[in-house]
């Protein structure tokens, strides 16, 4: 499990932790429906991954420029999946990336 898991409500907004760009958009999968986003954090390439979301809760679309708050989507229970969560996951160096602990990295840096 590389990630971490949040459990709001079913359907509770997802928001960007960061400005960026969409960079995948899929469904199906482990992750069921997901989202990445690249960022440069520090001069890094840094992609958020937020996963499980619900079905069609989503406007944005590959390549969207996404700003720190924007409305990512909505919790949900797709893919493998007990329940409505995020399954959320940082990766250093994009999406095929090194899996870090995303707590650590947003405590970090974060304010």
């Amino acid at each position: 499990h590389h990630g971490q898991d949040f459990n709001p409500q079913n359907e509770a907004p997802i928001q960007a932790i960061a400005d960026g760009h969409v960079s995948y958009l899929g469904s199906g999968g482990d992750l069921g429906v997901v989202m990445m986003i690249d960022h440069i954090i520090h001069g890094d390439l840094v992609t958020s991954v937020y996963a499980h979301m619900q079905r069609g809760s989503t406007k944005m679309n590959v390549g969207d420029e996404v700003t720190v708050g924007d409305f990512v989507g909505r919790t949900g229970s797709t893919g493998m999946s007990t329940g409505p969560h995020l399954h959320f996951e940082i990766r250093l160096g994009g999406i095929n990336g090194k899996h870090v602990d995303p707590l650590k990295w947003l405590f970090a840096n974060t304010n």
